[in-house]
């Protein structure tokens, strides 16, 4: 398993290295979860960024009940996080796989116990920062990576390219408003900005506790992204694209070409 483990990981890592697509997964796909995240943990090992964030993504039916687990996370690279601009570039892989996603973000207010693995959502909450609104560029340079399920995508770096950072808000605030994303002028998504019952405070939780036990535990400053809001939104290269939070913000972005060595 570690041989072929790390043929994986420098597969993915040289891909990403020069920005070139891959027809076919580099490998025999891992079975279970612990086999994926081990991969990740390699191609994190041999990427030359610090990671800035997690991002928090949905594993749904068939594979929720095969894993027993209904969420992964993948790292988010410092140097790919930014601001959001009058239009943003999300980066996509010139033929790989491509998806834009509005999300709500939240920022670690300390270091956290690099022993403790069970969090409340009370607990949680206290640990928050900052929360933002932001769009994940969910890109891969594997081009069949939304046939192969979760594992294959945890071990792709989570399918994260990078994160747009929109406007600081009260978490508060989020209750009673709907987010729509637009591909090209055309509606493609609509949903609460609260979705579940608590909100994105689930999702952080989550990565709180699965960062911690694969050796990473949460420090001041990262960032999780809980997840995508209207849906996971397949995109390429020249669409516009837009996400409308409510009264609060829109964040307005074009799909360009993923530079190389990010």
């Amino acid at each position: 398993m570690q041989y072929a483990a790390s043929g994986i990981a420098d597969a993915f890592v040289a891909a990403r290295r020069d920005g070139t697509a891959m027809s076919a997964y580099p490998g025999g796909l891992p079975q279970t979860l612990a086999d994926a995240y081990a991969i990740q943990a390699l191609a994190i090992d041999r990427w030359s960024d610090a990671i800035g964030g997690w991002k928090v993504a949905r594993i749904n039916d068939p594979w929720r009940e095969r894993l027993h687990a209904d969420r992964y996370i993948g790292p988010i690279f410092a140097r790919t996080i930014v601001d959001a601009g009058f239009v943003s570039k999300v980066p996509a892989y010139e033929g790989g796989s491509a998806a834009f996603e509005a999300e709500i973000a939240l920022v670690v207010g300390s270091d956290t116990d690099p022993e403790r693995l069970s969090w409340s959502l009370e607990d949680a909450r206290s640990l928050i920062t900052d929360a933002r609104l932001v769009i994940e560029a969910a890109s891969s340079p594997l081009a069949s990576i939304a046939t192969l399920g979760p594992l294959a995508a945890i071990t792709a770096f989570g399918n994260n390219s990078g994160l747009i950072r929109g406007p600081s808000v009260d978490l508060n605030s989020l209750p009673g408003g709907f987010a729509e994303v637009t591909i090209d002028g055309m509606s493609v998504g609509r949903s609460p900005l609260w979705g579940d019952p608590d909100g994105p405070l689930p999702a952080f939780v989550f990565a709180l506790e699965r960062a911690a036990s694969l050796g990473y535990p949460l420090k001041r400053g990262q960032i999780v992204s809980t997840g995508a809001l209207t849906g996971v939104h397949r995109v390429v290269i020249g669409q516009m694209c837009s996400a409308r939070f409510g009264n609060l913000a829109t964040i307005d972005c074009v799909v360009t070409s993923r530079p190389a060595n990010q």
